[in-house]
């Protein structure tokens, strides 16, 4: 696991890994019609209830950015990464 940024040191990191690692997981690589990629946004909207309710989307936006199995891709105009799942790092 990469190292954890200190802003999130309080935060359950082990569990908020588990939700994501289990959501990419579903919900785009064994999907039938999704792929590789995803929106920070989407991402968070899509657990935000499952993870730590200190989260904010730019303390996310830092979570993701620290995961060896999330590659940052491109930056939308609405200021979201979208991320590309490393398969071989995501376990």
């Amino acid at each position: 696991m990469n190292e954890v940024p200190s802003q999130l040191q309080t935060f359950d990191i082990v569990e908020t890994d588990d939700v994501v690692r289990e959501y990419l997981k579903r919900e785009c690589l064994d999907h039938p019609t999704r792929g590789p990629y995803i929106k920070s946004r989407v991402l968070y909207e899509a657990i935000e209830d499952e993870i730590d309710g200190r989260f904010s989307l730019e303390l996310f936006g830092l979570f993701c950015k620290s995961r060896p199995y999330l590659e940052k891709w491109s930056r939308g105009y609405n200021g979201s990464y979208r991320y590309r799942i490393l398969r071989e790092h995501l376990r």
